[in-house]
């Protein structure tokens, strides 16, 4: 059966993402880990599929966490939840995490719609970047500017966070988030975030 395993600190973080999950049809398969040591602890004794940890309970040990896991459970995947700052960002990818996000309801959302896309494309291959024109799912080309903010918004960040990362106002945010729902076939954010994983579109 495929399974996801939550590592947090606090059970009440734990259980904002589990219930994001749970509205997506994967609450049966949920586990929650409260440390490091637990988590690898609980992977020995039944691997996961996909691995959600919590930034202050990994990034505390440095890259050599996410490390470990990459080459004692290679298939494995591992998303970071609550890494702030491009420096923490870099470590956790570097480190081989496929998804670092922020915190918040938002981000809780983003990280299931990731989660569940994984899970119902297991296994996943590595995706390869097309050198060609990114396109949508319809063929019709995503602009770069639209490109950009898709990419914010898989990092966890809100609209105004993106208007001040790419110096646009949060009307412009908007406009742009419109076009790309509307290219992606995408009802809201978290959808377009899961179609773009999926589709390749980032990675």
């Amino acid at each position: 059966m495929l399974s996801v395993l939550i590592c947090s600190r606090t059970f009440a973080a734990a259980q904002r993402i589990a219930a994001a999950t749970a509205r997506r049809g994967i609450d049966n398969k949920v586990r929650i880990a409260g440390s490091g040591e637990e988590t690898l602890s609980m992977l020995v004794k039944r691997p996961a599929e996909v691995v959600i940890i919590d930034a202050a309970v990994a990034l505390p040990y440095g890259a050599a966490f996410l490390a470990r896991m990459r080459r004692t459970w290679p298939r494995t995947a591992s998303i970071v939840v609550g890494a702030s700052g491009p420096q923490l960002t870099a470590e956790a990818v570097n480190a081989g995490a496929r998804g670092v996000f922020g915190t918040g309801e938002e981000a809780d959302e983003l990280v299931s719609a990731l989660v569940c896309t994984m899970l119902a494309n297991w296994p996943r291959e590595p995706v390869v970047p097309s050198p060609r024109p990114v396109e949508s799912i319809y063929g019709l080309p995503l602009t770069a500017r639209e490109l950009e903010v898709l990419r914010a918004m898989s990092d966890g960040l809100g609209n105004a966070e993106i208007g001040r990362l790419l110096f646009l106002s949060e009307d412009t945010v908007k406009t742009h988030a419109r076009r790309l729902y509307r290219k992606l076939g995408a009802r809201d954010r978290a959808h377009a975030v899961a179609t773009a994983f999926r589709t390749g579109l980032i990675t």
